[in-house]
């Protein structure tokens, strides 16, 4: 008996093939986790044998389940989600899930990226959430700026001119003042 050997490639039909295979085998001959994962990357060939040369390098001492969940990762495009949902890990259906639950603001800064896990959509979709209330309390203080400035400007009951509350702005005694104004500067010594 032959073990079914996978290259990898965007092939899902092949790739869940080889998911099935190699899982029929572990009915047949009883395996520890660890044992699973090794026979599994045993078969792999090519360019699945070269993704597991680095994923193994990254994630030791891997479960079943969890070598699963990279396989599918990589080897699941997620546009396959529309047309064959059920071959597609649940959290990316979590994710996608919780994206159509987001208000218009924040779906249109979190849609965008195409994230492939419920917790990055998560993570990203509070940070957009504090960016806008960010955004909302600026916009409200600057119009509460404007509207002081407006109400600084008044008219006397008899139909005066109007004027201005606060002091005017005086001219500056030489044009050396005027080329500092609105730059900012350090003291060194000799200018004090």
């Amino acid at each position: 008996m032959k073990p079914p050997s996978f290259k990898g490639g965007i092939e899902p039909m092949k790739a869940e093939a080889w998911v099935l295979g190699i899982e029929k085998l572990f009915e047949v001959f009883p395996c520890t986790e660890i044992q699973k994962v090794q026979l599994a990357a045993f078969t792999l060939e090519d360019e699945a044998r070269r993704w597991w040369m680095l994923t193994r390098t990254m994630h030791q001492g891997l479960t079943w389940d969890r070598f699963l969940e990279l396989f599918y990762d990589k080897y699941f495009p997620q546009k396959l989600a529309r047309f064959a949902p059920h071959m597609v890990d649940t959290d990316y259906k979590k994710a996608r899930k919780f994206e159509r639950g987001l208000r218009g603001a924040i779906l249109g800064r979190v849609n965008v990226l195409k994230l492939p896990t419920y917790v990055d959509v998560l993570e990203r979709a509070v940070i957009a959430e504090r960016n806008l209330a960010a955004q909302s309390q600026i916009a409200e203080w600057k119009g509460k700026r404007n509207q002081q400035n407006n109400n600084k400007t008044v008219t006397s009951s008899v139909g005066s001119a109007p004027t201005s509350s606060t002091k005017s702005a005086t001219k500056p005694a030489n044009n050396k003042d005027t080329a500092r104004q609105g730059r900012v500067f350090a003291l060194v010594p000799g200018d004090v």
